[in-house]
């Protein structure tokens, strides 16, 4: 079984879990969701780089699409 990279997470939660809420770009609140609180513990990486990190994937990627 191939293990999930660090990006593939943040690509997941991106696109999968609250994506479409008020506060979706809003790094200080995408960081308690639990995917994202998931992926910092499992990946051992601040929440705070993880809200981020979503949030710059979700801005990058989600304008292109309107």
């Amino acid at each position: 079984m191939k293990r999930a990279s660090y990006k593939q997470a943040i690509e997941f939660v991106a696109n999968e879990d609250s994506a479409g809420d008020g506060d979706a770009l809003d790094a200080n609140e995408v960081q308690w969701l639990i995917t994202a609180v998931l992926v910092a513990d499992i990946f051992d990486v601040p929440n705070e780089k993880v809200g981020k990190d979503i949030v710059a994937y979700r801005k990058k990627h989600h304008e292109k699409r309107r």
